[in-house]
């Protein structure tokens, strides 16, 4: 099975190689994925693939249905499709013609992963029974395309039992893939405090109520905040990452303003910081006398992979690369976290993207750069998890 399923991706791969150039060169924002979604339809109808579009936007729903006998399972594969605004400068020769907007995440070759293993999947539809659902989701650099594409239905009719992604990772070369259970990406949340003081000339403090002085002082007791209020065995990223309020070297303000983000692996968490944040700035301004705003959004849920599913496609993917054992969770967030908890039997891995001997710019800078091999091992994995399933 493993040559048939090299061979078969072999035939299509100089195809889907210029179609992830293409992807490259035209990234499109968040919820603006209009053409990269009319591309990814223009494939599916090439070959033969159902699918819905326009779900959550610019969201689109393939599927294929295996013609092996037995009721098989339901397997969602998802790739995320938008951009960065950022300019390019990763050298590339199918760089960006977009200025100001960069694939600096990979999402081009999450899609062109997934529209890889669509084509041959619905060329091996022999080989495995059940449905495969192919979910190309917008926004996920923003708000998340994950929850409403749910809400939209995606998980249902028929209802599907597993989930799968990947994302490539710049630390890894192209040829190795990561995989952790458990506990993999944190929720990435934000926090707005605004404290309102009494404003007045610099030469009279007294007769003031500094506000950047009260800020000063949350800062600390924000960022110390994690080390007493969550167990000293969870982990936790916080900090403050802006502040501002004042425009004059001689002059009070009247307010001042600051913000940031925490980053823990569980509601139960994300509770306490919640809280904590709010009873820090209430009890400080309230030392001073001074009255605040404050504001805390929860974005993306913890990231939780499946055990079973994790050592599921790592077992395909020791057929096709080598695999590595990622020892610990990453405090970025990834929306596909709406999908493991909504499925519990899912997961996410990495599937290493630097050229050996290249620098591994990271994720989210100009000069990040993903190997085209990333497109053949990625979807080497998808097709052969989803046989294994099958058996």
């Amino acid at each position: 099975m493993i040559n048939k399923i090299k061979n078969t991706i072999g035939e299509i791969l100089p195809e889907i190689i210029d179609i992830r150039h293409e992807i490259h060169q035209n990234p499109e924002l968040s919820f603006e994925e209009t053409s990269t979604a009319a591309l990814v339809c223009s494939i599916l109808d090439k070959y033969g693939i159902e699918y819905k579009s326009k779900i959550a936007g610019t969201g689109v729903l393939g599927a294929i249905r295996g013609e092996k006998p037995g009721s098989g399972k339901t397997i969602l594969l998802r790739a995320d499709m938008d951009a960065l605004p950022i300019d390019e400068k990763s050298g590339a020769a199918f760089a960006s013609k977009n200025p100001g907007v960069m694939h600096a995440c990979g999402h081009d070759i999450h899609t062109s992963v997934l529209l890889c293993a669509a084509i041959a999947l619905s060329k091996l539809r022999k080989e495995f029974s059940g449905t495969v659902k192919l979910m190309f989701q917008p926004g996920e650099e923003t708000t998340g395309g994950a929850e409403p594409m749910i809400k939209a239905g995606v998980l249902d009719d028929p209802k599907v039992d597993i989930c799968a992604a990947l994302h490539v990772e710049p630390s890894l070369n192209a040829g190795e893939a990561g995989f952790k259970s458990g506990a993999f990406y944190a929720c990435p949340d934000e926090f707005d405090i605004v404290i309102k003081g009494r404003g007045g000339h610099a030469a009279t403090p007294d007769k003031c109520l500094d506000p950047i002085a009260i800020a000063a002082q949350l800062v600390t007791m924000i960022e110390n905040l994690s080390t007493r209020v969550l167990s000293p065995l969870s982990p936790a990223a916080v900090s403050v990452c802006k502040i501002s309020g004042g425009s004059a070297y001689n002059v009070i303000p009247e307010s001042a303003s600051l913000g940031g983000s925490v980053r823990v692996f569980s509601e139960h968490d994300r509770a306490l910081m919640e809280n904590g944040i709010k009873n820090a700035a209430a009890s400080l301004c309230a030392a001073y006398g001074a009255d605040f705003e404050y504001e805390y959004r929860r974005l993306f849920l913890p990231l939780i992979n499946d055990e079973g599913v994790t050592a599921a496609l790592k077992a395909s993917a020791d057929k096709y690369v080598d695999t590595i054992a990622i020892t610990e969770p990453t405090m970025a967030g990834e929306d596909f976290s709406y999908l493991t908890d909504a499925v519990k039997t899912s997961a996410l891995f990495w599937l290493g993207s630097t050229e050996p001997g290249a620098a591994p710019y990271p994720l989210h800078s100009e000069k990040f750069f993903a190997s085209d091999k990333c497109v053949e091992y990625g979807a080497e994995i998808f097709c052969d998890f989803v046989l294994s399933q099958s058996r």
